[in-house]
């Protein structure tokens, strides 16, 4: 173990600052870079989706942040609260909003990155069990900040311990690009297979494609059961997040009061296949996924649509290929309206849906195709994704070595 001393985070901090309050209608195309709630990432900042605000110069002098000053996320989910980020060098004209504390640390007392990287080992952790709920979401407060207790040893040491650890995820920041490289790779590959199942190139196909729209072939096109779920047993019924494109997680549910029978005209069957009717992001509108055999009975909700289809005349497995890409996916995403935040199509937007389909014995022999690749697309994807989430555990072990001693300085220095 460390034989560094530990102190209160208020006892390195200069100042600390809630952020600016403005309305929404304050943010303006030309004003200085505002930073959210959202743009503080692990231990960093995220350059993405940045709002500006027009601010006077009494405003700009009070909220503008400066290299060095530490940024805390004071509001958000449980799980999110006490998000921070060091303000780097070299960047325009920053200020932060009201959901975001600054801290401007004691220069000659504690490095930065060194009290960052400590909030990123184990500032989340405590900050969540130790947060007021405040009208749905977490709150922390400067007290609280203040009251976190950060290892600190002499300023040559912490500035020894950041060079070690940003050595360290130097070397797995490449190997993490490499891993979303591989990623966006396959989900290349995984489109040009889809592309070619609905364009005949997976498998040959002797006979002419016949032109339909789902409405003229499907037996049911229907919107699911619309009262909540209500209860901790009883008949199983799926959140809407369980279908995904051209997966359905069969376990991701809730429950409704009653037996299944008092929900007949809403249970699934194995061959159905469900749509996202409604979503809060427009990439999940219209996404489906086929029911799998043998599962115990289940209701859909009404954000989901459930189609059925002839098996004699189009395979459900080649329905949801047709449907997630070509232009049948381009169909889709034409007739996706907004509405207060949320993005949903209708049943009759479905029984519109342009589909080219041969014939049976020959959708087999796609269908079959298209699996054995997809298989093989899946299996790397989630090794990829396994040595991902490994990567996220590497990081917290360096920071745990750092701040253990064992990183460099086996305990050595003080």
């Amino acid at each position: 173990m460390s034989t560094w001393p530990t102190v209160r985070l208020g006892e390195v901090t200069e100042s600390m600052k809630n952020g600016i309050y403005k309305p929404a209608s304050a943010y303006a195309e030309d004003g200085y870079a505002c930073l959210r709630m959202y743009n503080i990432g692990d231990g960093k900042l995220v350059w993405r989706d940045i709002k500006r605000m027009r601010l006077s110069k009494n405003e700009l002098s009070e909220y503008r942040l400066l290299p060095g000053d530490l940024l805390v996320n004071r509001v958000n989910s449980r799980e999110l609260v006490g998000k921070t980020a060091v303000i780097p060098e070299g960047v325009e004209p920053l200020v932060f909003e009201s959901k975001n504390i600054r801290l401007r640390l004691v220069p000659d007392k504690a490095n930065p990155k060194f009290i960052n990287y400590q909030l990123l080992l184990n500032g989340r952790r405590h900050f969540s069990t130790n947060a007021q709920q405040v009208v749905g979401m977490a709150s922390i407060n400067q007290k609280q900040l203040a009251d976190f207790p950060v290892m600190l040893p002499l300023l040559s040491v912490q500035e020894e311990a950041v060079a070690e650890i940003e050595k360290q995820f130097s070397r797995l920041d490449e190997a993490v690009a490499n891993l979303k490289r591989v990623k966006a790779n396959l989900k290349r590959y995984k489109a040009s297979v889809l592309k070619a199942a609905v364009e005949g190139k997976l498998a040959p196909t002797e006979r002419p494609w016949k032109q339909v729209v789902l409405g003229d072939i499907a037996t049911s096109i229907r919107n699911g059961y619309s009262k909540k779920p209500d209860a901790e047993q009883g008949t199983r019924i799926f959140r809407i997040s369980a279908v995904r494109p051209m997966k359905l997680d069969v376990n991701d549910i809730r429950y409704l009061s009653g037996n299944p029978a008092d929900y007949q005209s809403f249970l699934i069957e194995s061959g159905d296949v469900l749509f996202t009717r409604y979503n809060g992001s427009r990439d999940y509108v219209g996404v489906c996924a086929r029911v799998p055999p043998n599962l115990p009975p289940t209701a859909y909700p009404d954000k989901l649509i459930r189609v059925r289809v002839p098996g004699a005349m189009l395979l459900p497995e080649f329905l949801v290929i047709l449907a997630s890409t070509g232009r049948a996916r381009e169909y889709i995403e034409s007739k996706i309206r907004t509405t207060a935040g949320q993005s949903g199509i209708s049943g009759g937007d479905l029984k519109s849906l342009p589909l080219d389909i041969p014939w049976v014995t020959e959708q087999q022999q796609i269908v079959a195709e298209a699996e054995r690749r997809l298989s093989v697309i899946g299996e790397v994807e989630a090794a990829v994704e396994a040595n991902l989430t490994r990567a996220d555990r590497l990081r917290q072990s360096i920071l745990g070595q750092a701040f253990s001693g064992k990183l460099l300085f086996n305990g050595a220095h003080g």
